[in-house]
């Protein structure tokens, strides 16, 4: 009994750490300047609209672009049933909010942050960038680094959206899942 909840305490402390630095590596914004910004893509809802928290991360590459941080940002998302594709909308959108066309590339294969960032490597292999930032909810910049890392591209930076919602902590959650999951099958 002793040696079962050692074991469930430890677990808490690394779930618990695990979670800090998540939250406190998360909540930074970007400050300094980088070639693209990649945009994690998440619900476009049904009328073609950008949902509260897709808008927040878009919202997110669109200050950092008008600020002059980004030179271009790259809009990753993925297909779902019939809504529009999450690249295409997020394009849509910052070309209305006066992003040049030409300064924002649509990627709708980035069904989940593996397949962005792997379509990222390849987008890199044409546009030789040497700096990126992602743009992601808080709970997420830490797994969409490590990925990129990963891949191969070091100088990786994240800034987060300031949309903040109630089901973020089940996001938090999810994530100390999905970064050890990330690690062992990527």
């Amino acid at each position: 009994m002793q040696k079962a909840i050692s074991v469930a305490l430890l677990f808490l402390a690394w779930f618990f750490l695990h979670n800090l630095w998540a939250v406190t590596s998360g909540l930074k914004h970007f400050n300094g300047k980088a070639d693209v910004a990649v945009i994690l893509g998440n619900t476009v809802m049904p009328d073609g609209s950008l949902s509260p928290w897709l808008k927040g991360r878009v919202d997110e590459a669109l200050r950092l672009y008008k600020n002059g941080q980004v030179k271009k940002i790259f809009a990753s998302g993925g297909i779902d049933g019939d809504r529009p594709p999450e690249g295409d909308v997020m394009r849509r959108y910052l070309m209305e909010q006066g992003v040049k066309g030409e300064d924002v590339i649509a990627d709708n294969n980035g069904n989940n942050s593996y397949l962005t960032a792997k379509d990222f490597m390849e987008l890199n292999a044409k546009e030789k960038f040497n700096t990126a930032v992602v743009v992601t909810s808080f709970y997420h910049v830490v797994r969409c680094e490590y990925i990129i890392k990963k891949l191969g591209f070091k100088k990786v930076y994240g800034s987060t959206s300031d949309a903040y919602y109630w089901n973020d902590w089940y996001g938090l959650t999810r994530e100390f899942l999905a970064f050890y999951k990330y690690m062992i099958v990527y």
